[in-house]
């Protein structure tokens, strides 16, 4: 519904923010991951892999709810941070840039003999030809 209401071009944003319902994350704190989440913490309360996971979560109970989030390419960017992470890559890992190959245009012998002239050979029908053909036609009928 929020996605309609916001598609609306003539739309009052104080009557959007009325009409829209409150939203609710429920946590529930015996799930292994939230146990976890909350262990790291203790351990080290400014640690960024614990903010990126519990933003990962949010992001994704909005996604699974049916909400849009306003920045798809930061959810996109936190997935990206948990797969590299997942096959231990560091984060400091960059792409490898592709090797270009020299390759050399060279100009086949006959490119080069007729240049850019084309060559038109029209075939000439033999007579010999011709004259069997009409013949074996009345020889058929």
């Amino acid at each position: 519904m929020e996605r309609i209401m916001q598609a609306q071009t003539l739309s009052d944003a104080r009557k959007q923010a009325c009409m829209k319902g409150k939203r609710i994350l429920e946590i529930n704190p015996r799930h292994p991951i939230i146990k976890e989440l909350r262990e790291r913490v203790v351990k080290d309360p400014e640690d960024e892999g614990v903010k990126q996971t519990a933003q990962l979560i949010y992001q994704t109970a909005l996604m699974e709810s049916g909400f849009s989030f306003p920045d798809p390419k930061d959810f996109a960017s936190h997935i990206y941070s948990s797969v590299q992470s997942s096959q231990n890559i560091s984060p400091d890992a960059t792409i490898e840039e592709e090797e270009e190959e020299d390759v050399e245009e060279t100009e086949t012998e006959s490119e080069t003999k007729t240049g850019s002239s084309t060559l038109k050979v029209e075939a000439e029908p033999d007579k010999d030809d011709a004259d069997t053909d009409s013949s074996d036609l009345k020889d058929e009928l």
